[in-house]
């Protein structure tokens, strides 16, 4: 029934939801123009130490959020990464939000410790998100979610 309501089509379940290997759990992923805004994100689970090697930038800003994996205190927060912006190398230690300005060069993201698992959240004003010149990523499984019973 929603989808024939005026914003029904604008609440998005299952089609969302992704096995992404690299990454703990289930992530949430609208690259593609789902979110049918200026708008792209992603949401993963990180549960042990990763790279993300290959710097580049984007013609649109982008945040990139590391956030304690506690749902009921996302300050327990964990972790060590190291984030390069600009040329810049910074130490993440407790929970942040890297504001990206468009064009600017962001990366290797170095998450070297991970005690507890934290969440990595990316925020991306651009409608489609594309991945940048370089090496690929493990590749992804989709999958959708199953709906609870009644």
């Amino acid at each position: 029934m929603a989808a024939k309501t005026k914003y029904g089509k604008r609440i998005l379940t299952d089609k969302l939801i992704r096995d992404i290997p690299h990454y703990a759990g289930k992530s949430l992923l609208a690259h593609d123009g789902e979110l049918d805004e200026d708008c792209s994100l992603g949401y993963h689970c990180i549960s042990k130490p990763m790279s993300f090697d290959h710097p580049h930038s984007h013609d649109f800003p982008e945040m990139l959020c590391f956030i304690g994996g506690n749902a009921l205190d996302i300050t327990d927060f964990d972790a060590e990464i190291e984030f390069t912006i600009g040329g810049e190398t910074h130490l993440i230690t407790k929970p942040a939000v890297v504001s990206i300005p468009g064009g600017v060069t962001h990366c290797p993201i170095k998450i070297k410790k991970v005690s507890k698992p934290i969440i990595f959240m990316e925020i991306s004003l651009t409608r489609i998100w594309k991945r940048p010149p370089g090496p690929p990523p493990p590749p992804e499984k989709k999958t959708t979610a199953k709906k609870a019973s009644k």
